[in-house]
């Protein structure tokens, strides 16, 4: 009997525990790596497993997540609703200590306005929130809730599919933002000019199919954005309201990357406008555009300054090209101010055939480059987002 306890000894002794006894750090990158569902099953393993569950830093609720929690059999969309946000309330009412990142997924077929946003985004402000990403897949916008603007220590903000309405009268901005993406947005009320105006930090702005912008010139006033990004209905509202004479001319100083998706060139208001910001940007060094023009677009007369130069730019991709002659006037002004362009990155539209495409080719190799770095590189499909990244 002695013997076997003797042996059990040695072999506790020569098998420690070693999941309870990794170091902090090692704990706790699994844990942020785990889905959340498995992140809670680990906190039964010891004392220490569960002290960093109730101390995760980044909480994502993705659509794995509703998936594991509606299960194989199908049942009515609302009372998964309705699971999923008691699920989330029990664990942010237990969380200890700050929170790095909030990712929040709606799916489709979830009415958003079933979910405890807002008691969520009120409790997110007094943890010193940094992220906080919100996806609604529902066809439906929902407000979102004014907590959102009490997050003061947000670092960075991503919206999908909500209503934006002003902010409260004591809103003083959000001092740390240094990244903001809202995609398919309503802004309401002239909001979006005086949000932007307190991000004094903003680096990256990505607007898509956003409504109810206003002017943009609170955009070239922001010292801190290198990074814009937008595309889209945005533009279209903004040249109804006539965006391009309240906001030009302006000038982005310390921008050093402009995109541009979804350009219909056969617009004379887009097309103007596309002229217009680009010669707002003289220090970028990357230009990434991508067209919804019909391949028959005519071209709009625009006036422009023959001496002015982008002296910066060394990378452009432009896709989604049809080969209208708008396009090809568009490109053949872009190669003409790079003066110091090192790779033009191409890509034909999805419906062009081979002809179609090596006509396309044949007309941009024909476009004098004021570059002698400059080179043409076809983007193929498989390599087109290791190419365009």
């Amino acid at each position: 009997m002695a013997s076997s306890k003797f042996s059990m000894k040695v072999t506790d002794e020569a098998n420690p525990d070693l999941i309870s006894n990794l170091p902090p750090i090692a704990t706790e990158k699994i844990m942020k790596r785990l889905p959340i569902k498995m992140a809670a099953r680990m906190s039964v393993l010891s004392t220490k497993w569960n002290d960093n569950w109730l101390s995760l830093r980044h909480l994502a609720f993705d659509s794995t997540f509703w998936e594991e929690i509606r299960g194989s059999h199908p049942i009515q969309a609302n009372h998964v609703a309705e699971k999923v946000s008691r699920i989330v309330s029990n664990v942010l009412l237990h969380l200890n200590g700050p929170l790095q990142k909030f990712y929040f997924y709606v799916p489709m077929y979830v009415n958003g306005e079933c979910i405890n946003l807002s008691q969520w985004l009120s409790f997110l402000s007094r943890t010193s929130v940094k992220k906080i990403c919100l996806i609604n897949y529902n066809s439906k916008h929902i407000p979102i809730p004014s907590h959102i603007f009490a997050c003061k220590e947000l670092e960075k903000l991503e919206l999908w599919y909500f209503v934006l309405n002003p902010p409260p009268r004591h809103f003083r901005g959000f001092a740390n933002l240094h990244s903001l993406k809202l995609l398919n947005i309503e802004c309401k009320l002239d909001m979006f000019g005086s949000v932007i105006a307190n991000c004094p930090r903003l680096k990256l702005l990505q607007l898509l199919n956003c409504i109810g912008l206003d002017s943009f010139k609170d955009l070239a006033t922001s010292c801190q954005l290198q990074h814009l990004h937008f595309g889209g209905h945005d533009i279209y509202q903004f040249l109804a309201t006539g965006g391009v004479a309240k906001s030009f001319p302006l000038t982005f100083s310390h921008l050093s990357k402009l995109c541009l998706t979804k350009l219909d060139l056969g617009r004379a208001g887009v097309y103007r406008f596309v002229f217009r910001m680009i010669q707002s940007c003289p220090y970028i060094k990357e230009l990434d555009i991508s067209f919804k023009s019909d391949k028959i677009a005519l071209l709009p007369k625009v006036e422009y300054d023959d001496n002015f130069k982008l002296a910066h730019l060394l990378k452009v991709k432009v896709t989604d090209i049809k080969g209208s002659f708008a396009e090809l006037k568009f490109i053949e002004y872009v190669l003409a101010i790079s003066v110091v362009l090192e790779k033009f990155f191409f890509n034909c539209g999805n419906y062009c055939g081979a002809a179609s495409k090596n006509l396309v080719l044949l007309d941009l190799l024909q476009l004098p480059r004021a570059s002698p770095k400059a080179q043409l590189v076809y983007l193929k499909p498989y390599c087109f987002a290791k190419n365009g990244s």
